[in-house]
């Protein structure tokens, strides 16, 4: 239910019927904090991608199985980052990064 009313709202579909099922599923606050979280993650892909961040190529090489298999390349804000020519070398040990 989460993920269909994320859904609907991100592309702007009609959320009256959806947003009721989604309360039923999850009670009024569930469905508060699902509202805040959509809207705090639509708001900020808009933010990134009226600046035009980039991805960096260590996200790049790691997230690159990741955003094939979600078919994230195919998003007008993958434009931004054209992944498929970064020169990118996955992380050997991301939690050696925090170390020191």
């Amino acid at each position: 239910m989460l993920i269909e009313f994320a859904e609907a709202a991100v592309n702007g579909e009609p959320l009256d019927d959806v947003r009721r099922r989604l309360v039923d599923a999850v009670g009024p606050a569930g469905a508060g904090q699902a509202v805040a979280t959509v809207a705090a993650f639509t708001g900020l892909v808009r933010v990134a991608d009226g600046t035009g961040i980039p991805i960096d190529n260590g996200l790049a090489a790691a997230s690159a199985e990741i955003r094939q298999d979600l078919g994230l390349d195919a998003f007008p804000g993958a434009a931004n980052s054209p992944v498929d020519t970064v020169d990118a070398r996955p992380f050997a040990d991301v939690d050696a990064l925090w170390v020191n």
